[in-house]
């Protein structure tokens, strides 16, 4: 993971003015707080990387006039394609779009110290502290590390496939293939380079359809997530043909934070999983009964899913690992390489959607003259999935972020996806 150039962005859209003096002092005095805003990346000898907390420079904080219009689009998108020097650091960059009384934050960090929920508790501590200079910081426990030493279980390999990757591992030993920090430098550049089609379209529900809606699904005995879900689905049924059958599956972040020995509670960290489910195109069924049989199908999978079979992974040779991203953009030729990469299914288009639902985040509206409008994120791009969408509840505003590829799905399709989404959920909350 550390290889691939996967960046996660989430947008702030405030009221009130933000003293640009101010806010990177603020930030330099959370990483008491959170550790992982002030780290950088060593790997030593056998090629396993660590955190190191000395010699990183502080966190760059752009500032910018906050226009009108898309710019805070603009900017979350061009945020994603530059990539961190893990070996420097930091791992996590800002960029403040202001005016008089309004202000854009956007924060772009690396995947591997972030998750959704991390960047929302790191916002309210900003806006915490930027109301109240003065405030001491509370220092959290250390956060514990995804291990299989930190899950109450560690996932298993059977014995034959152990042994068979014992043998896979030596064989790539002995290419002695290593990555250093510019090959991930040359990587970062021709993904994007490859995937320059890549387009961010956004909508937000209203307080009052929102209320709607959660009332809604709790008299259907369904999730909201299984709502968003069934209106995406019969969307992308309407306007997409089902030539591709990877539009059938269904890829969903998984909030691990309270499954692990210690809870991580409030501590800033990657601490997600991901949940693959076949979903069937939906039928002419009215809407909450398709709703009904995803909701049980996504259950099933719930119950069946390791949510911490990623570290599985711990069986396969670190450089191997890192060569994925490689052998499909070109930069190595590796027979086992690729084989892996299929395997993993990292090799195409594997998902027709792929959510990261973050849900309603769980901290205060108003700091001192300071004020959350909404959050729009997580913006984030995968080449796997041919449409990833991000979905944050704010009070009582959903906002949604479609991220796409127009060299793989047109402008006009996307458009008219998220046209046909908004008719369903807006139909659907109709008695």
């Amino acid at each position: 993971m550390l290889m691939i150039p996967f960046n996660v962005v989430m947008t702030a859209r405030l009221s009130g003015y933000i003293d640009p003096q101010a806010l990177p002092a603020v930030i330099e005095k959370l990483r008491a707080r959170h550790a992982l805003l002030g780290v950088r990346v060593e790997i030593d000898g056998n090629d396993d990387a660590w955190f190191i907390q000395d010699n990183v420079p502080e966190i760059l904080v752009e500032v910018r006039e906050r226009g009108t219009g898309d710019q805070w689009i603009e900017t979350a998108g061009e945020q994603a394609m530059i990539s961190f020097d893990p070996d420097k650091g930091p791992l996590i960059r800002f960029v403040l779009l202001h005016s008089n009384d309004r202000a854009d934050l956007v924060i772009c960090c690396h995947h591997l110290i972030c998750d959704g929920i991390s960047l929302t508790y790191l916002l309210r501590d900003i806006l915490t502290h930027l109301a109240d200079p003065h405030r001491k910081v509370d220092v959290l426990p250390e956060p514990p590390v995804l291990s299989r030493e930190t899950v109450p279980t560690a996932p298993s390999m059977n014995a034959v496939a152990r042994a068979v990757m014992r043998l896979i591992n030596r064989r790539w030993a002995r290419k002695n293939i290593r990555f250093g920090w510019d090959h991930m430098k040359k990587l970062h550049q021709v993904f994007w380079e490859r995937n320059r089609g890549a387009r961010t379209v956004t909508s937000e529900m209203s307080a009052d359809n929102t209320s709607v809606l959660v009332h809604r699904c709790r008299e259907e005995a369904v999730t909201v997530n299984t709502a968003l879900w069934t209106a995406f689905m019969m969307a992308q049924r309407d306007v997409q043909d089902d030539g591709e059958p990877y539009r059938g599956c269904a890829g969903m972040a998984v909030n691990i934070r309270n499954m692990l020995k210690r809870p991580v509670q409030e501590s800033f960290g990657f601490y997600a999983a991901s949940l693959t489910v076949k979903l069937p195109t939906p039928g002419e069924k009215p809407f909450w009964d398709i709703a009904r049989d995803y909701h049980d199908r996504i259950s099933r999978a719930m119950e069946k899913n390791d949510p911490f079979k990623m570290l599985t992974s711990e069986y396969i040779h670190p450089t191997l690992l890192d060569s994925l991203y490689f052998s499909k953009y070109g930069l190595i030729k590796s027979r086992i390489s690729m084989k892996l990469l299929k395997k993993m299914r990292w090799d195409k288009t594997s998902y027709g959607y792929s959510i990261t639902n973050v849900g309603r985040v769980p901290i205060p509206l108003t700091y001192g003259n300071l004020g959350i409008e909404c959050i729009y994120g997580p913006f984030f791009y995968s080449d796997v999935n041919e449409k990833t969408v991000g979905v944050i509840t704010t009070g009582d505003t959903i906002t949604f972020m479609l991220t796409y590829n127009s060299q793989v799905i047109p402008d006009d399709k996307v458009k008219r996806i998220m046209e046909m989404f908004d008719h369903y959920i807006t139909q659907s909350l109709k008695r």
